[in-house]
């Protein structure tokens, strides 16, 4: 800002994005949707971000991007997906524009008056929950647990890292962003739990897991090489298998990229990312009757609504119960 102008769109935005506390991550999906938001402005209003002040900003450009963005109807999953970006997109944009009120970089602007606004044109919808295969989660534990032993160190070491990373992803429940930010001293096999920092929203929390998994971190480690006083410092999960040289912290894409590896070895053929798998542990622990409060604790929501859905009866508890009604499906001859 200079001689007291209001800054440009553009400038704001930057700002905006300097003093987000999010994980890259989250910062890095933000930055997509305030983008699309800006290329908006540009076709729609003529309004060049690199010029146009922040204050040349109305609640109606968040209401016509959202406009913009919203299926005719949410019925099909083609629709449920562009609803889900539209929701994405709209919370990077309205905090955004919080940040312009908080900041007093546009004393014009109604934080009040928009939320009513995109209130009055958003459908009621409840994302349906998660489609989580939990045996194609099970086949690549069971894929891990039973890879031969290889006689090169280097390439046993990626072996034992591979099935304490599967586990430790199944058994917590964390995000992949946790996964990669964690040191060995955020671990503590001493009772089978783990300190995660500053996770989404900025807040931290504690996640358990079980024996077998910390049998898999001990192996996993020991084979790695680590010793001395400064291993507390070492990455959980290294992104490089070479013994003796924990290296750098494993990074997103490569978890991600291991994953779908591993579903194409182990013959998975529905989509499974990282993710699926703190899907799959909250299936898990609704399957085993485990309440919905402490749920909602290992999985770090700030909102039972998150939960919620996650929790859910899981598709063959509801087949269990409609066929003791109706009786077993039987596959018919020739399909």
């Amino acid at each position: 800002m200079t001689n007291g102008a209001a800054p440009t769109i553009a400038d704001a935005i930057e700002d905006f994005f300097d003093n987000l506390r999010l994980s890259p991550r989250s910062k890095k999906t933000y930055r997509t949707a305030v983008t699309k938001f800006t290329e908006h402005l540009k076709e729609r209003f003529d309004l060049d971000p690199a010029t146009s002040p922040v204050t040349a900003l109305t609640e109606d450009h968040v209401t016509d991007f959202v406009a913009a963005l919203m299926p005719d109807d949410v019925r099909s999953p083609e629709e449920v997906s562009r609803m889900r970006t539209a929701q994405t997109n709209l919370a990077a944009v309205r905090k955004l524009y919080a940040y312009l009120v908080s900041y007093d970089l546009h004393p014009n602007l109604s934080t009040e008056k928009l939320r009513t606004r995109v209130a009055a044109m958003m459908p009621r919808f409840t994302p349906p929950p998660p489609d989580v295969q939990t045996n194609d989660l099970d086949r690549i534990v069971e894929y891990v647990r039973t890879l031969p032993h290889e006689v090169d160190p280097d390439k046993e070491l990626r072996r034992l890292k591979l099935r304490a990373m599967i586990l430790f992803l199944y058994r917590t429940g964390v995000r992949v962003s946790e996964l990669c930010g964690l040191r060995r001293r955020d671990i503590q096999l001493a009772d089978g739990t783990a300190s995660i920092y500053r996770a989404k929203g900025g807040k931290s929390r504690t996640v358990l897991f079980d024996s077998e998994t910390a049998e898999a971190l001990v192996a996993y480690w020991a084979a790695r090489g680590d010793s001395g006083r400064g291993v507390g410092a070492f990455p959980a999960f290294s992104g490089r298998d070479k013994v003796g040289v924990p290296g750098r912290a494993i990074s997103p894409r490569t978890v991600e990229h291991i994953v779908a590896q591993l579903c194409v070895a182990a013959g998975v053929e529905n989509p499974i990312t990282p993710h699926s798998f703190r899907h799959g542990l909250a299936t898990e622990l609704v399957r085993r009757r485990v309440r919905e409060s402490t749920v909602q604790t290992i999985l770090g929501h700030a909102s039972p609504t998150t939960t919620r859905i996650y929790v859910h009866k899981v598709a063959a508890e509801v087949a269990e119960e409609y066929q003791e009604a109706f009786g077993p499906y039987r596959r018919p001859l020739g399909a």
